[in-house]
Parts: structure tokens; sequence; C-alpha cells
């Protein structure tokens, strides 16, 4: 268990690639500005290695949705998000892939889009796809 002040937590999630919302279930105690972090947790913002160099579908994801005229915003998580997919590698988006599915339904809601989760599968995977066709050097799918 280590204790710090909130902002270096969200400082340390920033670093790496997380949300706050993403890390608050490793948060024991919070004592107005002092929280009490577990950092054996899950979800403890611990620096990602990733499984595969070079396979981008964080990337991928972001330009298959602009082509449809959807981009990041000021006060959304996408590019938090798309950076933790590139770094976590596509066999992680695949392993994950209700959770990065969850995050798209997530962002339509915000919104006010509508959302169909197969369809936001079928774009997860395609986006992954894509990325590895380009980490191996291949024509792009």
């Amino acid at each position: 268990m280590i204790t710090c002040h909130q902002k270096h937590l969200v400082a340390r999630c920033k670093e790496r690639g997380y949300s706050l919302a993403d890390v608050m279930p490793c948060v024991v105690k919070q004592t107005g500005d002092l929280w009490v972090i577990d950092e054996t947790h899950p979800s403890y913002p611990h620096p990602r290695v990733p499984l595969e160099p070079e396979c981008l579908a964080g990337t991928e994801l972001k330009k298959l949705l602009r082509m449809v005229g959807i981009t990041d915003t000021p006060n959304c998580t996408c590019n938090t998000r798309a950076a933790r997919m590139d770094m976590m590698g596509c066999q992680w988006v695949r392993e994950n892939l209700d959770t990065v599915v969850g995050w798209l339904e997530e962002e339509a809601g915000e919104r006010g889009l509508p959302f169909v989760r197969a369809a936001g599968a079928a774009l997860v995977n395609l986006a992954v796809r894509r990325a590895e066709a380009k980490s191996r050097g291949s024509v792009s799918i």
C-alpha cells in the first residue's frame, strides 16, 4: 500500500496511458487529497510493455472512426484509450474486445450516437487486422 496525493495518481495515470476512472478500483481509501493505493491491485497503472511492438490497433481504430466523421474531442477519452490499445498490442485488444467495445459504447452514449455492439466489435476487429497487416509490412486491409 502507498499513500499519495490525488494529483500524483492522476499524473501517473496520464504518464502511463490510463484514465483515472480505469484505475479507481486500486484506491483503497480517500481522506481528502490523500489517497491510499493498493499498487498490487490489477487496476493499478503499472507501466505497460507492448505485447506486439508496432501493432497499433488504437491508431487504426481512430482512422476508421475518422472515415465516418467521428473524431476525438477535447473532453473525450479517445486518445488515452487509443494510446493504451497501441501500447498493449493487438493480442491484448483481441483478448479485451468487450472492454474496448464498451469504451466505444460509452463514448457513443456521451455523444448521443446510436450504438450496436456487434458493429462495434466488427470495427475493432477490422482495426486489429489492419494494424497486424501494417506491422507485418503487408498491404492494409
